[in-house]
């Protein structure tokens, strides 16, 4: 699937069927998370990809946005001692939740284009999902991203019109 077209094509799923993640759906998901760009290469993110069917559950307890039974969620950790150190107070402050947002953005994308649904969810309990994933104290879980094959076509997609989100050269040029 060319780039634009996963893009234009990409809606959440929140209901998935009973069949799990191939292999290589997993190892193309690796390979987004591993070549998404970091700001100053920091590279200061953590992942977990969770596939046991239990944990998801108990995930599931303290994640009210997590719909469906997915067969995966990843779950993207932040770690602000360690972005200090590897990019600055900037990547500290603001660019490690940039960085985990593009790689967010590369996960979507690889799994749509294996025909994988998917949904960014943030409204969870950040206290227990750590407990649930034994994270050390200074990773922090920021946002989850199911994974499943969608037993439904997701609702279509509506966009404002260009001139209303994009300007050029000033704000409001058009």
């Amino acid at each position: 699937m060319e780039v634009i077209e996963a893009v234009k094509t990409r809606r959440s799923a929140r209901s998935f069927d009973e069949r799990a993640l191939p292999q290589e759906v997993v190892e193309a998901i690796e390979q987004a998370i591993l070549h998404s760009p970091s700001g100053s290469n920091a590279q200061e993110s953590h992942f977990v990809i969770v596939q046991d069917r239990d944990q998801i559950k108990r995930i599931k307890r303290f994640a009210p946005g997590l719909s469906g039974e997915p067969a995966a969620v990843v779950v993207l950790c932040s770690n602000a001692s360690e972005s200090l150190v590897r990019g600055g107070v900037d990547t500290a402050e603001v660019l490690r939740f940039v960085n985990l947002g593009i790689a967010a953005a590369y996960i979507l994308l690889a799994a749509h284009s294996d025909g994988v649904g998917s949904c960014p969810v943030r409204s969870f309990h950040k206290d227990s999902i750590k407990k649930i994933l034994v994270l050390p104290d200074e990773v922090e879980p920021e946002l989850l991203i199911s994974l499943g094959y969608a037993d439904a076509p997701p609702r279509p997609k509506t966009s404002k019109q260009v001139q209303e989100v994009i300007s050029y050269d000033y704000y409001g040029d058009n």
